[in-house]
């Protein structure tokens, strides 16, 4: 964009999708029996939720690396869980 003979490099920012208890809870019963949902499922989805498909498919995108997280977060805490274990084990002897 062009101001005053210079050029303006700003981009216009996206708000932030607010989302209702009810549309999240939607979105969450989905996502629990399936991690990817594309096609007709996503359009009839974002239809009943007032949303436009690109906001579901953000979310679940967003909740897929949630879940991940969780994943990994929840393997550490039983592999350190695992190492405390064997080594007070390891003391008692």
């Amino acid at each position: 964009m062009i101001e005053g003979g210079t050029v303006s490099c700003e981009k216009r920012r996206r708000r932030r999708t607010i989302y209702s208890s009810y549309q999240l809870c939607m979105l969450e019963a989905h996502f629990i029996n399936q991690q990817y949902i594309v096609g007709e499922p996503r359009r009839e989805l974002a239809r009943s939720l007032a949303l436009t498909e690109f906001q579901v498919k953000i979310w679940f995108q967003n909740r897929r690396i949630k879940w991940r997280r969780e994943q990994r977060s929840s393997m550490y805490l039983n592999m350190t869980s695992n190492q405390n274990t064997a080594m007070s084990g390891q003391n008692d002897q």
